[in-house]
């Protein structure tokens, strides 16, 4: 539990060191709704909300919602770095690699050794991949993201998911 604290608390610091610096930007802060597709326990949905730091980093958040062992409604949230690399033509790739938390489940066995239940439990995640953004009109963009999760811990399991989404700009600072 203690190391739960310090990574929330050493992730918050961070957040705010960069939405500090990055007060002066001009680039507008983006919400991304997503579907996506991936191995079995990949998240379908959720929404990234992008925060510009410089006109080649962002700070991004992500929280995505699955369906999870035992039927779990399990969600995942992570804290992402995105770092733009130069167009090609009108798309912007991008790298990204982060860390976050996930929910899961691990099976309960009863006295004969068959499962019973499910325990929901918690753990540390990290990511990396990347994508590319097209833009639509000035303040819509297509966006498609690849993803790699690991999910540190007793049960971790790794993930892939491909994701597609359409990025809305929600305000300029």
């Amino acid at each position: 539990m203690r190391a739960c604290r310090s990574a929330v608390f050493a992730l918050s610091a961070f957040a705010f060191a960069v939405s500090s610096a990055s007060a002066q930007d001009t680039q507008p802060i983006e919400i991304t709704p997503y579907v996506g597709m991936g191995t079995p326990g990949a998240s379908p949905v959720g929404t990234f909300v992008t925060f510009p730091v410089t006109s080649s980093l962002s700070l991004e958040t992500d929280v995505a919602y699955r369906r999870g062992e035992g039927d779990r409604h399990a969600l995942s949230s992570n804290l992402s770095l995105l770092y733009f690399l130069p167009a090609i033509g009108q798309a912007r790739p991008y790298v990204a690699g982060g860390v976050g938390i996930a929910e899961y489940g691990t099976p309960v066995f009863g006295v004969s050794g068959l499962p019973i239940g499910t325990q929901e439990r918690l753990g540390f995640t990290v990511n990396t991949g990347g994508g590319f953004k097209v833009p639509v009109s000035a303040t819509m963009d297509l966006r498609t993201d690849a993803r790699w999760f690991k999910t540190i811990g007793q049960q971790g399991g790794e993930q892939f998911r491909v994701a597609q989404g359409l990025s809305f700009d929600v305000k300029k600072r």
